[in-house]
């Protein structure tokens, strides 16, 4: 270390300093503590006056605003924490020295002054107002970016600091900005912890870059591995999602990425503890470089088993008849968009989709006598015994008051009719007995029913395909009540597909 005009430093105290230090600074539950005592023994390895630490609040192109955030002085009288004027302090950049000086430290160096070395100016006049004789600065950096500053006064001595000096304020300085990165992810930590009690969520992010993946600790727990597991690989993070769900999960993002668009929301099943799925949605947020290249994806897994819950319930209570439980029209409509997506049948395949309509005789007449619970209960009891005859594929629904719809799925002409025909039968040879509701009379109903039948025609259109069976098969169904009703009527064109 250079020779100081009056005495020199103990590198070895100072290194000893740091390393007495450095175990307060690495627990982040006393980095307060951890601070004071780093600073009080660099100034008694050093004989310091004062060692101090500022914060930079505030910088502009023409002045800093700084608060005196740490202290340790050799006696009470060199104390200046206390003092108001070190209370977010503003200082003007109207010495060329001194804005040299703020430079040095926005590019991470260190100083070494001695007062009377300095030409005369605004920053010679402040340390000598102070008693400072020679002084050692070095800038703290956290998040790549100039925190605040650690220095050194001497009010007895003017010592050079260059070398050895520095290097070892600079150490310190670092031992600082490590303490308070663990504070920051501490901190952080504790926030992703109540964020996920609170939200049900965990927290993720990935280097694009280096293919780094950071994992919140309730994100571990939900994927079932333990809160302390050091490192997941990415392969293990994306093995979550349902292996169905991957390949429109990875679409979405990599038009996403296309876009160069920065919100990412995606919803997927994952595997969670236990083997269990629920479904998750996935929110990101990607960052770019001045290239547009993708650098970073951050992003919450958020559990909306509950919302898809009541969106599945939703869903199905606005496809289904509340009353019958059976498909409404509108659930009708679906299962004829489903028909429509198929391939077509070959030419000379005997095999087709039909629509079969009915509609209960004298229906009204059961309301008027008996009242409309009598009719509901009628109503269910119907499509109770209906369902009885059908297949698991075939898609039957209610479709107003008291006409029923059935979609009958790939079956040659005569299974069509003889489908029919049973639905007739099992309604007219059995009759129905039924409780009225909010009462215990017992009634015994028998009733008929009228079809209408109709082979689905040849359209690419499920709309135009369902619109033209209904009319075909109404017709029929109105031929049928024409013609003395308890009788099924098939469309003209029926049998003619070939």
């Amino acid at each position: 270390m250079p020779e100081s005009e009056q005495g020199s430093l103990d590198a070895t105290k100072l290194l000893s300093a740091l390393a007495d230090s450095a175990w307060d600074m690495a627990d982040q539950s006393r980095f307060t503590e951890g601070v004071k005592r780093l600073l009080a023994l660099i100034g008694a390895a050093t004989g310091g006056s004062r060692v101090w630490v500022f914060q930079l609040i505030e910088l502009s192109d023409d002045a800093i605003v700084q608060d005196y955030v740490f202290e340790w002085s050799a006696e009470s009288h060199y104390q200046q924490s206390n003092h108001r004027r070190f209370r977010f302090f503003s200082t003007l950049f109207d010495d060329p020295q001194y804005q040299q000086l703020i430079d040095q430290r926005l590019k991470g160096q260190g100083q070494s002054m001695m007062t009377h070395h300095l030409a005369p100016g605004s920053l010679r006049n402040n340390l000598e107002s102070q008693g400072i004789l020679s002084m050692a600065t070095v800038p703290i950096r956290f998040n790549g970016k100039w925190w605040g500053t650690l220095g050194i006064d001497d009010c007895k001595r003017a010592l050079c600091w260059k070398g050895t000096g520095l290097q070892l304020l600079t150490i310190a300085a670092e031992l600082i900005a490590a303490g308070l990165y663990r504070q920051q992810l501490n901190s952080r930590s504790l926030q992703l912890e109540l964020l996920h009690r609170v939200t049900d969520c965990g927290v993720w992010e990935i280097d694009l870059v280096y293919g780094e993946l950071f994992c919140s600790q309730g994100l571990r727990r939900i994927l079932n591995y333990p809160a302390t597991y050091p490192y997941i690989p990415l392969r293990r993070l994306l093995s979550c999602v349902v292996a169905e769900d991957r390949p429109h999960l990875f679409q979405r993002l990599r038009e996403t990425l296309r876009a160069k668009a920065s919100d990412w929301r995606q919803d997927a099943r994952v595997s969670v503890t236990g083997g269990a799925l629920r479904w998750s949605e996935i929110v990101a947020e990607i960052s770019y470089d001045d290239k547009g290249r993708p650098l970073n994806i951050a992003g919450l897994l958020i559990d909306i088993s509950h919302r898809k819950h009541q969106e599945q319930q939703a869903l199905t209570a606005s496809h289904h008849d509340a009353l019958t439980e059976l498909l409404n029209r509108r659930g009708l409509e679906q299962h004829f968009a489903h028909l429509a997506q198929r391939p077509k049948a070959k030419k000379g395949d005997k095999r087709w989709p039909y629509l079969l309509l009915m509609d209960i005789d004298h229906f009204k007449q059961v309301n008027d006598q008996h009242g409309h619970p009598a009719g509901d209960a009628l109503l269910c009891l119907m499509a109770r015994r209906i369902q009885q005859v059908l297949r698991r594929q075939d898609s039957f629904a209610r479709i107003g008051g008291e006409e029923f719809a059935v979609l009958i799925d790939q079956v040659t002409p005569d299974q069509a009719s003889e489908l029919g025909e049973r639905i007739r039968h099992v309604i007219d040879q059995y009759p129905f007995c039924l409780t009225i509701p909010d009462s215990h009379q017992k009634l015994e109903l028998r009733i008929t029913i009228s079809l209408g039948l109709v082979a689905l025609p040849d359209s690419d259109d499920p709309y135009d395909c369902q619109a033209i069976a209904i009319a075909r098969a109404d017709r029929a169904l109105y031929a049928a009540k024409h013609h003395g009703r308890n009788r099924m009527v098939v469309h003209d064109s029926a049998f003619s597909i070939a």
